[in-house]
């Protein structure tokens, strides 16, 4: 009972900063409106897909976590949430368990590491960018649930939670699968005589726990959806993403990869791989078995598919969940000075600085102008969107949305600037206004500030705390030249109050080609 006080204690503030305070929790990120569109689609039709402007609506997933979006339907149909407060409650919901589980997996009566525990999770830059939406929380909390079950030899509980990490994303298998195998090395540990009884018990729990939930789970998704995994899953295409490939691997989630272990998180990862080659086959099997399953599959496996949607390293999650777990270890099983220093080394050189850095940068959400603006164009009904990406005006205006590089379609296809203006839609975005060519003019070209702070002028506040997040928001300069561009088709019924709209927000017309 005291580890859950102390973990009330810890948590309840971390919740409240985040979720309370911090403006960016207001404005969800853009790359997230597509788990909203989902579980808003599925409370209003009943049906699991992803756009409404067919006449026939027909069953579609290419979720990147299905259990995610599955958890936000559940607030929104039983609890009567807002898909904001739902977003929210989630995220606090996984934070507040993480944070307990890390302290059950860690399990020491010492107070040092159990605040060191808690500042790193805190510092964590993947959590200082949590983007409201984003899944990223969510599947950190399943992941370190089926870790709390492995260390503790709960076998059982472990199948359950794999199940549960494999529904969420299919690729979650590649993280499972070796805890699942060092899991039979409990054998060892079993007098001769009861190997074998053992040995079928775990059978029997693998099948009855993971096999037999997975099989009738994919089953039911081959006979709804007509296929098991996602369309386009987390692999949509690298080609049309224009990043080079070697094999199976992209150089630039290499490149991110690299990034990542040298300038945000060198210390732990280089005290973690000391401490293996300094101690080698002395070390139970199990502390290699967190270090494959977080550290080497996940670094592997995410150099396999483009980064877009990588906010703050995001995809990285896993690498600082496992140094984290297996530094704490370490220091708390071996009392290991070289890890003591090179995490130290961490919370005072790199942890304070990057998550500050990315604290700052997360502040800038809240200035989105592209929110705001969708906010108002939401107004216009019967429309049609041509887009890159998921963005606020997808899930807010409820158009008609063409994805001109094929995102979210079952047939993947990149349109060319004739076929993009042969969609007849209303608006095309995109960050370069010369992106149709000589063909643009057919459109009138706007370019918007990205940024409020571009063209509108904040007065500091009164309120202390309110004048710390001015200060780090503030503390940001903003490229003053950096535009989104609208392209709205000149005869659209819609142009005029498109364009009223655009004006609004600073919008300034841009001359042809």
């Amino acid at each position: 009972m005291k580890r859950l006080q102390f973990v009330l204690i810890i948590a309840i503030p971390l919740c409240w900063f985040f979720f309370k305070l911090l403006p960016v929790y207001t404005h969800p990120a853009a790359c997230s409106t597509a788990n909203f569109i989902y579980a808003e689609n599925f409370e209003q039709f009943k049906i699991w897909f992803f756009q409404s402007h067919n006449q026939l609506i027909k069953a579609y997933d290419d979720s990147n976590n299905f259990l995610y979006v599955f958890s936000l339907w559940i607030f929104i149909h039983f609890l009567k949430y807002t898909t904001i407060q739902a977003a929210l409650a989630i995220s606090a919901i996984s934070m507040f368990v993480s944070v307990y589980l890390l302290h059950r997996i860690v399990d020491t009566r010492f107070w040092s590491i159990n605040l060191l525990l808690v500042g790193l999770l805190f510092m964590s830059t993947q959590i200082w960018a949590g983007a409201l939406g984003d899944e990223i929380l969510f599947q950190g909390m399943l992941w370190l649930l089926a870790i709390r079950s492995f260390w503790k030899h709960r076998y059982i509980w472990l199948m359950i939670w794999c199940t549960l990490n494999i529904v969420a994303r299919p690729d979650n298998i590649f993280v499972m699968l070796p805890l699942i195998i060092i899991s039979f090395t409990d054998i060892q540990e079993i007098k001769e005589r009861d190997r074998r009884k053992f040995i079928n018990r775990r059978i029997r729990r693998t099948i009855t726990f993971l096999l037999l939930p997975l099989g009738v789970y994919y089953f039911y998704r081959f006979l709804y959806f007509g296929k098991i995994l996602p369309y386009n899953w987390l692999h949509h295409h690298p080609l049309i993403e224009s990043q080079q490939t070697l094999w199976i691997f992209s150089v630039d989630a290499f490149n991110y990869l690299k990034h990542y272990l040298r300038y945000f998180v060198a210390p732990l990862a280089i005290g973690v791989l000391f401490y293996f080659l300094k101690e080698r086959m002395k070390m139970h099997l199990r502390y290699y078995a967190i270090a494959i399953s977080m550290l080497i599959v996940p670094a592997i496996y995410m150099c396999t598919f483009p980064q877009t949607e990588n906010i703050a390293f995001k995809n990285y999650y896993a690498i600082y969940l496992g140094l984290i777990i297996l530094s704490l270890l370490f220091i708390r099983d071996f009392r290991s000075i070289s890890q003591s220093i090179t995490t130290a080394i961490f919370v005072f050189f790199f942890g304070f600085s990057n998550a500050f850095v990315m604290f700052e940068k997360t502040l800038q959400s809240y200035y989105n102008n592209m929110y705001y603006l969708s906010n108002d164009l939401a107004s216009v009904k019967r429309a049609t969107i041509a887009t890159a990406e998921d963005n606020f005006l997808t899930w807010m205006g409820n158009w008609h949305t063409i994805f001109y590089n094929g995102k979210h379609e079952k047939n993947p296809k990149q349109l060319t600037a004739n076929e993009i203006i042969d969609t007849n839609a209303d608006l095309v975005i995109h960050d370069n206004k010369n992106f149709l060519g000589k063909e643009d003019d057919k459109f009138f070209v706007y370019g918007l500030p990205a940024n409020t702070r571009q063209f509108e002028k904040q007065r500091k506040p009164d309120n202390s705390l309110d004048q710390f997040f001015y200060k780090y928001a503030f503390g940001v300069p903003v490229d003053k030249q950096k535009k989104v561009y609208f392209f709205v088709r000149k005869k659209s019924r819609n142009s005029k109050e498109i364009i009223e709209i655009l004006n609004s927000h600073s919008g300034q017309k841009e001359e042809n080609l």
